[in-house]
C-alpha cells in the first residue's frame, strides 16, 4: 500500500527542513507548496502553487477546498499559522488524522500568552499585565518594576517580525509600547483576537538572557506523552527575547515533571515545546508552542524522532516507550549564526567558549542537514536577504553596545 502524503508549506526555517529530512528518508510523500528551500530537498516529492500562508483570508478556504477534496490529508505542523489553520479546519480531516490535531481553544491558549498564563492556576506564574493604552503601560511597568520583557500576546495577527524588547526604564517603554499594525491578510484573525493587536509586559528574569529551559516531545491522545525530552537554550538572538541559535542536551527530573504538568494541563495531543525559566527555586513556564519547534534536529539526534512520530500517530495509536532517551553530550546550533557571531566579535565568542569548560562533545546542524546540502544552504543564504537578517541585527547591535558603552565612560 502507498504511504499517505504529507503537505508541507515550504519556508527557509528550520522546523520545515527537519520535517522533510525525518519523512523523507523513511520513504513519506511530501508535496511541497509554496516558495522555499524545501522545494529544493531530494525528499520532495511533488512541488505546487499556493496562496501565501501568511494571507488568512485567501489561504484558509484555499486550504479547506484541498482537504475536502482529499488532495491534502495530513499537514506538516511546522508555524503557528498551520498549527491554527488546522485546528480551524479539525473538523475537515479524516478521523484519523483529527484526532492529532488539537482543538482550536487549546490552540488558542497555547498560542496566546495571555490565555496561557491565565490558565496556569496552581503554577508558578511571572508578573505580567497586558494594558491598551501607553498610559496604562506607564503604570503596570512601575507595579512590575523595571527591567521588563515586551512582547506580542500572539504572532496571530501581527506576524513573526514582531519579537519583543528588554525595557530597561520608562524612556525605553515609551520609544517601544505601541499598538502593533495587522499583518497583510490577517485582518479576519486580528478581528477576531482584537487584543493582539497591544503587546504584554512581563517581568524580566535575568537567568533568561543565558538559560531558557525547554520541555519537548509529542502527546498521543489517547496514550499520553513520548520521548519527553529536556534541554536549555544557551544563545538567542534577538538577545533576551529571540530563538534559540545554540540549544544543549540536559538531563533534570524537576524541570521535566514541571513542564508536562503544563502539557498535561492545557494540550491534548501533538508536537509540543515549554519554555521556563529558573528563578532561585521557582520555575515559571513562559511558553508553550503547539508544533515543530526550531531544534528538532537536536532531539532527532537524542533518538526523537518527533516528525516521524507525529505522522505515524495519524496512523494508529501511538505507545510510549519503556526506554527513556539515553543521556548525550549534544548541542544543536545554528552555525551560520555562529560563524557570523565568532567573525564579527571574536572575543566575545571566545570568551563565552571559555566560560563552558563542559562544552558537550559534539554538535548538530540546527537549520538542515548535510545529507539535504541546497535547502541547508539557501535557508542559511535567506538570512542575508531577510529583513530582520541576522547581519544587520547584529551591526546594529554592536553599534548599540558602543553607544552603551560610551555613556558608561
Amino acid at each position: 500500500m502507498k504511504p499517505a502524503s504529507v503537505a508541507v508549506f515550504d519556508n527557509y526555517w528550520a522546523t520545515t527542513l527537519s520535517f522533510a529530512r525525518s519523512l523523507g528518508r523513511k520513504g513519506v510523500p511530501l508535496h511541497f507548496y509554496g516558495n522555499g528551500a524545501g522545494r529544493w530537498s531530494r525528499y520532495r516529492t511533488s512541488r505546487h502553487r499556493c496562496p501565501t500562508v501568511e494571507n488568512a483570508a485567501v489561504f484558509l478556504p484555499w486550504l479547506r477546498d484541498r482537504v475536502r477534496s482529499g488532495e491534502i490529508s495530513r499537514v506538516a505542523p511546522t508555524t503557528d499559522l498551520i498549527a491554527y489553520y488546522c485546528s480551524v479546519l479539525r473538523e475537515e480531516f479524516s478521523p484519523e488524522v483529527r484526532r492529532t490535531i488539537a482543538p482550536l481553544s487549546e490552540i488558542e491558549n497555547c498560542l496566546i500568552k495571555t490565555r496561557f498564563t491565565g490558565n496556569l492556576q496552581g503554577h508558578p506564574v511571572l508578573a505580567t499585565a497586558a494594558p491598551d493604552s501607553v498610559s496604562g503601560a506607564i503604570s503596570a511597568a512601575k507595579q512590575i518594576g523595571y527591567p521588563l520583557i515586551l512582547k506580542p500576546k500572539s504572532h496571530l495577527g501581527v506576524g513573526s517580525d514582531e519579537r519583543g524588547h528588554l525595557l530597561r526604564n520608562e524612556a525605553d517603554l515609551l520609544q517601544h509600547y505601541r499598538r502593533y499594525s495587522v499583518a497583510p491578510g490577517q485582518e479576519s484573525i486580528a478581528a477576531a483576537y482584537p487584543e493582539l493587536r497591544w503587546p504584554l509586559l512581563q517581568r524580566y528574569v535575568p537567568s533568561a538572557s543565558k538559560r531558557v529551559y525547554s520541555v519537548t516531545g509529542i502527546k498521543d491522545p489517547d496514550s499520553g506523552v513520548l520521548v519527553p525530552a529536556v534541554s536549555y537554550k544557551r544563545e538567542q538572538w534577538p538577545p533576551n527575547v529571540g530563538v534559540s541559535t545554540v540549544q544543549i542536551a540536559y538531563e533534570d527530573d524537576r524541570i521535566l515533571k514541571a513542564g508536562l504538568e503544563v502539557v498535561n494541563k492545557l494540550l491534548s495531543r501533538g508536537i509540543f515545546e515549554v519554555e521556563l525559566l529558573a528563578d532561585e527555586d521557582d520555575l515559571y513556564a513562559i511558553d508553550l508552542n503547539p508544533r515543530g519547534y526550531g531544534f528538532l534536529e537536536l532531539d532527532m539526534a537524542r533518538g526523537a524522532d518527533l516528525p516521524w512520530l507525529w505522522y505515524q500517530s495519524t496512523l494508529e495509536i501511538l505507545q510510549p516507550s519503556a526506554v527513556p532517551l539515553p543521556a548525550v553530550s549534544l548541542e544543536a546550533r545554528n552555525r551560520f549564526r555562529h560563524l557570523l557571531n565568532a567573525v564579527m566579535r571574536p572575543r566575545r565568542a571566545f570568551a563565552m567558549d571559555r566560560r563552558n569548560p563542559q562544552k558537550p562533545r559534539s554538535s548538530v546542524s540546527m537549520v538542515g542537514h548535510w545529507s539535504d546540502p541546497l535547502p541547508m544552504l539557501l535557508s542559511n543564504l535567506q538570512l542575508l536577504r531577510h529583513p530582520r537578517s541576522l547581519l544587520r541585527s547584529q551591526v546594529a547591535s554592536l553599534r548599540a553596545q558602543r553607544k552603551q558603552n560610551l555613556r558608561v565612560i
